[in-house]
């Protein structure tokens, strides 16, 4: 019940200083295994999204991104897996600083968000027939 008592007095405090506490809480924080974390939704993402392309049920819309994965495969899945490497090499060099961690937090957020809506159209696809799992 002291947990609680505690969670709620750092949401109070990190509101009422407009959130400069909280931030600075979060410098403290060790992030090395949502890092690796991270490292597996992008992972996750490349995955989901070739396996759109190659069903044709999305496209794309990154034109970067677009012409490697149109160029070479194993390009697109080199870039997908060496970004979130380069993020782990920054950190180890910069997680001192005070911006690290928040923008740490809020990578691995968008790619979980990513990755929630990946599964969302690849489950609705499978409910709609559009998408088929016939593995034999």
């Amino acid at each position: 019940m002291r947990h609680m008592h505690l969670i709620c007095d750092l949401i109070a405090i990190s509101f009422h200083y407009g959130g400069i506490w909280a931030i600075a809480m979060i410098k403290h924080w060790d992030l090395k295994p949502l890092l690796f974390g991270l490292l597996f939704l992008c992972f996750a993402d490349a995955a989901f999204t070739d396996i759109g392309l190659r069903l044709q049920v999305i496209d794309e819309l990154n034109p970067l991104v677009k012409s490697i994965y149109e160029w070479n495969i194993i390009a697109y899945y080199s870039m997908k897996v060496i970004l979130p490497l380069l993020l782990i090499l920054i950190y180890y060099r910069t997680s001192r600083r005070v911006w690290i961690n928040p923008c740490i937090l809020l990578t691995a957020l968008l790619y979980f968000i990513v990755n929630i809506y990946h599964f969302l159209w690849f489950s609705f696809g499978i409910q709609a027939g559009s998408i088929t799992l016939d593995l034999f």
